[in-house]
């Protein structure tokens, strides 16, 4: 309730400010997801009514600006749900600047490292992880509460000190899960912040040459995915698994230059989880990630994106069988799944590709996640504006292979495809 009342004495203070300039922005769709997953089956995924909008000005000189960012949703079909109050505030602040130094104070969506996908520096936001769409623009990360400082020493480079409060823990599936090779249920949690274990740091340093670009980073911060508390590894005992949420520290590099044509990124992260010794049945282990990003042109005006990331888990499997190791071994490796650590060392493609047509009314795009095994998630996606303010968009994700055998899947959802109608103003 405090924090619902914080939120409406900002807006209050939002809207007395003397301002300059003020301006509205748009957005809204209504959408319809289908599941085309041939092991089960044609179902309807989701009907939904979506509203975002938002309004930002600037004080006279400049030296404060201002946001408020809303999102509403319904989906009426089937049991009726709308999105949970606390996903309503977007991104809203107070931006004050000076020639050296700015501040930003509220809600907002932070970035670090140069990777588009699955970048290993930017770790500071939690994301939805029950997504029907993996680039779901509209649903994906959501803003922490913040306060973010930045100094300027001079004109080429930056020094970024972020602290978040309370940090919010990833969205997931809110049904228990029942694993029968343990005996064990999965009970998930709903908080919407991670009140046991606040305060998060984050410290950036940027510096922009007309070579290479270069970022240093490090964090200290609540994980926003889950490790769980495992009574007992005991398949003659039914326990209650439960989430919980541990520190973590990411401390890496990243650099961006261009090469001809093309722009080669790199962003370099070493992880360190609490599990450090690897014993905890339910926690991650540490890691070292790479991710390396090619932004080029091809031929036929088609613009491409590569990302190979290679992860190296180096504490990995070091956990205790204890009394009955196949209960052990089969927590462990729904626990690996979920983390997505399921082996010492794995490595991934993921290839971008985008055409547009018609005098750019037609936007292609196609993306390809290559797993070096049979698993291969392709997702084209179409969007054709009708005018300035109306488009159609359509596109699916799907998987070659069947679905995961698993039973703590983190995103029980299979292939899909979704038609959405869109306004922007």
């Amino acid at each position: 309730m405090k924090k619902r009342q914080l939120f409406l004495l900002l807006l209050l203070f939002l809207f007395t400010l003397q301002v300059s300039s003020l301006d509205f922005q748009f957005v809204s769709f209504i959408d319809y997801y289908g599941g085309i997953e041939p092991a089960t089956g044609y179902e309807t995924l989701r009907e939904r009514a979506f509203m975002r909008p938002k309004v930002f000005g600037a004080s006279e000189g400049g030296l404060l600006e201002w946001q408020v960012t809303a999102n509403f949703w319904v989906q009426p079909a089937g049991d009726p749900e709308m999105i949970d109050p606390w996903d309503i505030p977007g991104e809203t602040f107070l931006f004050f600047q000076s020639d050296n130094f700015d501040l930003t104070l509220g809600q907002k969506l932070v970035s670090y490292g140069y990777s588009d996908v699955y970048g290993p520096l930017n770790v500071l936001h939690s994301a939805n992880r029950i997504l029907l769409s993996v680039d779901d623009p509209f649903d994906n990360r959501r803003p922490d509460p913040l306060l973010q400082i930045r100094y300027f020493p001079n004109f080429d480079s930056s020094i970024e000190l972020t602290y978040v409060p309370i940090p919010r823990p990833d969205k997931e599936q809110s049904d228990s899960v029942v694993l029968p090779g343990s005996s064990d249920v999965i009970q998930w949690r709903d908080d919407p912040f991670i009140s046991e274990n606040p305060h998060s740091f984050f410290l950036n340093y940027s510096h922009y040459g007309e070579r290479v670009d270069l970022q240093f980073f490090y964090g200290w911060y609540t994980e926003q995915t889950p490790d769980f508390v495992i009574p007992a590894a005991d398949s003659s005992l039914s326990t209650v698994i439960k989430p919980v949420y541990h520190k973590k520290q990411t401390m890496g590099a990243a650099y961006s230059t261009d090469l001809g044509n093309t722009t080669l990124s790199q962003d370099l992260a070493l992880n360190l989880t609490e599990n450090l010794d690897g014993k905890d049945l339910g926690g991650q282990y540490s890691d070292i990630t790479l991710n390396t990003q090619l932004l080029a042109n091809l031929p036929g005006d088609i613009l491409s994106q590569f990302s190979l990331v290679y992860s190296y888990f180096f504490n990995y499997n070091r956990y205790s069988p204890g009394i009955d190791p196949d209960a052990a071994d089969y927590l462990a490796g729904e626990v690996q799944n979920f983390h997505n650590q399921p082996y010492e060392q794995i490595a991934f493609l993921v290839g971008h590709f985008e055409k547009s047509f018609l005098r750019e009314k037609l936007k292609s795009q196609l993306n390809v996640g290559f797993f070096f095994s049979p698993d291969i998630l392709l997702t084209p996606r179409l969007s054709y504006a009708l005018s300035d303010y109306w488009s159609i968009d359509a596109g699916a994700d799907i998987t070659l292979g069947d679905p995961p055998d698993l039973d703590l899947r983190r995103n029980p959802v299979n292939d899909n495809f979704y038609l959405r109608v869109l306004f922007r103003y």
